[in-house]
């Protein structure tokens, strides 16, 4: 029996969640696309072309059905207070690794947390540790012996070098490039295009190339 899937947002980015767990379908059909939950109760209903929209979070919280839930919000820390009040459901609420089936990983070198995604074209290599709720854009690369901690966006086109370790709410742009070894603090910022050389404050937001830190 396929499990109930309700995407967290309306946007087109939760557009594209809808499409990941389709292209998952095609394989293993493993979920029913139940819909979608939004901000505004006056959206309720609204088809969004691949499902329509439910509710609020209010609504959702209120319900008594089990579902899996996927976040389909580009931005780290309301990645963060969103799912922060479904946790405190218990176990009504499950929160799956959305993997699209273009992905390269090997599971026996990957440890995974929960609730993350990893999208088409996305490579990952070997001895990497992933914590929670992560977005991995399309054709990201990720190297050897990185850590990445939980609420990270890591936007289309990022290249991320061995020995990385990102901690946590990272915005990472589009097509930046994070060299070996180098530590990103908590709730940074990385411009798109940016060459980061060295490691990254937490809060700090770094752009150009080299990146270079502005206030």
């Amino acid at each position: 029996m396929r499990r109930r899937l309700i995407i967290i947002g309306t946007s087109g980015l939760s557009r594209e969640m809808a499409m990941v767990a389709e292209c998952v379908n095609t394989q293993s059909h493993r979920w029913e696309l139940y819909g979608f939950v939004g901000d505004s109760l006056s959206e309720v209903g609204k088809d969004l072309g691949v499902g329509r929209i439910l509710g609020d979070d209010d609504w959702l919280l209120s319900q008594n059905f089990e579902a899996d839930l996927i976040i389909g919000v580009g931005y780290p820390k309301i990645r963060y207070k969103i799912i922060e009040k479904y946790l405190k459901q218990g176990n009504q609420f499950q929160y799956p690794n959305l993997i699209h089936p273009s992905a390269t990983l090997d599971y026996r070198r990957i440890e995974l947390g929960q609730g993350n995604v990893i999208t088409a074209g996305c490579r990952f290599t070997c001895d990497i540790e992933v914590q929670n709720f992560n977005l991995f854009n399309l054709n990201t690369t990720v190297g050897h012996d990185v850590h990445i901690g939980s609420f990270n966006v890591i936007n289309p086109g990022v290249n991320i070098s061995g020995g990385v370790h990102i901690h946590d709410r990272v915005l990472a742009g589009t097509g930046c490039q994070i060299l070996e070894n180098i530590t990103i603090g908590s709730d940074a910022v990385i411009g798109a295009g940016g060459v980061v050389r060295a490691n990254v404050l937490d809060t700090q937001t770094v752009v150009g190339v080299p990146a270079k830190p502005i206030r």
